[in-house]
């Protein structure tokens, strides 16, 4: 007995040693057939990172696992990445491991993303297929291809996505999120399969158009499938579009390189409810509560071949007949809702597809809206024919959709058509173009949570025609702002069409702008601010950075009459400002403030850290002193003792660097050059100057006068450097120069030559009584500042002071050293 259960333990311990010891003698012999055998068989790089083996996952079938598979392009698509598949994983037979025929029972790709491509050229990068060679290459990849069988009875994908891009059509779509399940026996000659399939989110667009957006697809179907004849034949099948149910039914085949389709397609219902299925998914939640009444209908079918790009016969209708629609809770409802839509192609290219809107229409309180549209060479030419007519009163607009998110008021009247080609409007050939029309705007209110203001247009009128909006009796209030703009904007058609730049060249009038208030318009989330102070901490930093909108060119030559930013009044504002390509440019802009004159130019452009770029020039006359310590709280840091001081400061500066967030300039971005100068210029009471009473007379220092000078500096790395200079302070010759580093420290000497007048009583004694003080006429004195702006320690610096006396005194010196050692100690202590 114990002999038998020795040979039993041993032979589980040689059966589980192989069963892991397969995947280590198998794993390097598959992973070399399957590269070796793919890159044989494909006109493409194949690569995969690693291959892993179990055999106890679906014992006792073995799981193949591939890991981070690419196929990437040759040629013109050797940059492009054809298919990346971060796993796959299959299963097949133990037995398969040990013949040389391994089949395949089951797939699941993971993540996968395919991405076909059409280049301008019109070569496609899905051609993998190896160019034909001699006969012995032939068999020998036919030999190889027959190493591997399928055997599969299940396909599973998830959380795919599929790009069709097609450069030379210039059309795109992005299949995202897919889930695929399809299971049946797919080998032998004939077969069901039943196939499940999920796209949660679909885009299409056309010559830069999005047509789709936000769709899902949902597909059920059982397929007869023929494999001889590759005939797939429908049984049953349901398509949700959204939530729209549709059946399909019909054939396809593919016998060889060409796709023969017969499909059809129809609404199960057509109650008009069903229709409104079609609506986004992420505004269903606006179709709760609804109560509908119409009929509406899809039909249509595919029928033809497809090969390159000779594509098969489309029609497609969409009819709404007498729908209405009403909110539970609301008081109005939308009325006799009709539309015929057509979407139609014959056999060929894609060029042929026309789509044709013959008539859309709805009410609301006896107000109609109605549109037509038709498009056709939507691939070489784009040509279009449309209109709109319609009155909108939004406040009852309001009473009949929950628009909650904003508050809208007012009457828009429209009456719209344009017909012609886009190649007319590429090349600006717009007497080809028939467009005509008009919108009036009556009373127009948008408060919206997103903006701190209401904007309001009282009046306005916009009258279209092929070259232009020509912009009349517009006028617009924002906040305590207003403005009245005239003039025109062109290259409208472009810019809706096919992202051209919006260009305009308007006059903008206002009695007063509040730069505050519209600095402030749009309302930014911001992350709290990091502080260890509890006085801050969950406190949101002010935001005032703002985009300048990208493909306009716009120009406003502007008059305003009064302005306010901070708490600065400006009058009197000309000049031109320049939106274009997401900077603006202020050319010439004229103010008066602070009671003197501005002229701005320059450029700003903001980031996106909302840290803006700005490259300015100032050119500022006769600024009040006193006044811009009252105002500008930067000046009364820089000079506290302004307030009570009176002249005036003008300067020329060309300045560029970084704006913070909150538009305060960032030091240490800063560069630039010019100067500034003074006049009548004259400081009362200062602290800087009252501790020099100790060289001069108190009552001199009481209102010191300094003489009217220019001066240069430069700014450095936020470091602001000013060259030497003379001026005169109280009459006495001043020599000035120093820096103001990006930290806000000042470091500045200035150097008197002294009238000995103007000496305090103290020094004019100790003066007295030096033998020869009677060829002491002047004396130099330096004065030093160092610290922070507002708070700088003053210093004297006498060194040279004693050097002058002592040279000025030498041969009267040795005749009375004790006197002049103790008039020297006393002066110098």
């Amino acid at each position: 007995m114990k002999r038998i259960i020795v040979i039993i333990l041993l032979v589980i311990v040689v059966l589980f040693g192989a069963v892991l010891a397969i995947p280590v003698f198998f794993k390097q012999n598959i992973l070399t057939t399957a590269k070796t055998t793919l890159n044989k068989q494909l006109n493409a790089e194949v690569e995969f990172a690693d291959l892993k083996l179990s055999l106890f996952k679906n014992f006792p079938k073995v799981t193949v696992g591939l890991q981070s598979v690419l196929i990437k392009g040759k040629g013109e698509f050797a940059q492009d990445t054809l298919l990346n598949v971060p796993h796959i994983a299959a299963t097949m037979n133990l037995s398969s491991l040990f013949s040389s025929s391994r089949s395949i029972e089951e797939i699941i790709l993971e993540k996968p993303v395919l991405n076909l491509l059409i280049a301008e050229s019109g070569n496609v990068n899905w051609d993998v297929a190896p160019a034909s060679g001699s006969a012995k290459k032939k068999s020998a990849a036919t030999a190889n291809a027959q190493e591997f069988q399928l055997a599969l009875e299940s396909i599973e994908v998830n959380d795919a996505r599929l790009i069709y891009n097609d450069e030379l059509a210039k059309m795109y779509a992005d299949l995202e999120d897919i889930n695929l399940d399809i299971s049946g026996e797919m080998f032998g000659n004939t077969t069901q399969l039943n196939i499940g399939g999920v796209v949660n989110d679909l885009t299409y667009r056309m010559e830069g158009v999005t047509y789709i957006s936000n769709t899902s697809l949902d597909l059920r179907t059982l397929l007869d499938v023929d494999f001889e004849t590759m005939l797939f034949s429908i049984v049953e099948s349901e398509l949700l579009v959204n939530r729209l149910p549709l059946e399909l039914s019909g054939d396809f085949s593919v016998p060889n390189d060409t796709t023969f389709l017969n499909l059809q397609l129809k609404t199960i219902a057509s109650d008009f409810e069903n229709f409104l299925a079609l609506v986004p998914k992420d505004y269903e939640a606006y179709l709760k509560h609804i109560t509908t009444t119409g009929s509406a209908t899809i039909s249509g079918g595919i029928s033809g071949y497809y090969i390159d790009e000779d594509y098969p016969k489309t029609d497609l209708q969409v009819k709404v007949v007498k729908g209405n629609f009403k909110y539970a809770d609301m008081p109005e409802e939308i009325k006799n809702i009709s539309a015929e839509m057509l979407i139609a192609k014959p056999q060929g290219a894609l060029d042929l597809l026309k789509i044709n809107i013959n008539k859309a229409h709805a009410e609301i309180r006896n107000n109609p809206v109605d549109l037509t549209l038709k498009i056709s060479n939507p691939v070489s030419d784009l040509q279009f024919d449309g209109a709109f007519v319609g009155k909108i009163n939004l406040d009852h607009l309001k009473d009949a959709l929950p628009i909650d998110s904003v508050n809208i008021s007012g009457i828009i009247d429209a009456n719209l058509f344009a017909k012609g080609r886009y190649s007319d409007v590429e090349a600006e050939a717009y007497d080809k173009i028939k467009s005509d029309g008009v919108v009036l705007l009556n009373n127009f209110v948008y408060d919206s949570p997103d903006l701190t203001q209401q904007v309001i247009i009282p009046s306005g009128q916009l009258d279209f025609s092929p070259q232009h909006i020509n912009l009349g009796n517009f006028l617009l209030k924002v906040g305590g702002s207003d403005f009245r703009l005239s003039g025109k904007v062109s290259n409208y058609l472009n810019y809706v069409m096919k992202d051209g730049t919006l260009k305009g060249n308007l006059q903008l009038n206002s009695n007063f702008v509040n730069l505050n208030e519209l600095l402030r318009l749009q309302v930014v989330e911001e992350e709290p601010a990091q502080s260890s102070d509890p006085a801050v901490i969950g406190q949101e930093p002010e935001t005032l950075a703002f985009d300048v909108p990208e493909n306009i060119d716009i120009t406003f030559r502007s008059t305003i009459n009064r302005a306010v930013f901070n708490r600065i009044p400006i009058t009197d504002i000309k000049g031109e400002v320049r939106a274009v390509n997401k900077k603006l440019i202020l050319d010439g802009l004229d103010m008066n403030m602070l009671d003197g004159k501005m002229t701005l130019n320059g450029s700003y452009e903001n980031t996106t850290q909302n840290q803006p770029l700005f490259d300015f020039g100032f050119d500022i006359a006769g600024f009040d002193i006193p006044t811009m310590y009252h105002t500008v709280a930067g000046f009364r840091k820089l000079i506290p003792g302004a307030g009570t001081s009176s002249g005036k400061l003008s300067t020329r500066l060309g300045m560029k660097g970084q704006l913070s967030p909150q538009l305060k300039l960032i030091a240490a971005t800063t560069n630039g050059k010019g100067s500034f100068s003074t006049n009548n210029v004259e400081i009362k009471d200062s602290p800087m100057f009252n501790q020099l009473s100790g060289i001069l007379k108190k009552e001199k220092l009481r209102n010191v006068t300094i003489g009217d000078f220019t001066a240069n500096l430069t700014v450095e790395d936020g470091s602001i450097l000013l060259r030497p200079f003379t001026t005169r302070v109280i009459g006495q010759e001043t020599t000035i120069r120093g820096s103001l580093n990006a930290e806000s420290l000042l470091d500045m000497r200035m150097d008197f030559n002294v009238q000995r007048e103007m000496f305090g009583p103290d020094i004019q004694k100790i003066l007295a009584v030096l033998p020869g003080n009677e060829k002491i006429t002047m004396l130099p004195a330096g004065v030093l500042l160092k610290g922070p702006v507002g708070d700088a320690k003053v210093n004297l610096d006498l060194s040279a002071t004693q050097k002058a006396v002592t040279d000025a005194t030498k041969d009267d010196l040795k005749k009375s050293l004790d006197e002049i050692g103790k008039g020297l100690k006393k002066l110098f202590k």
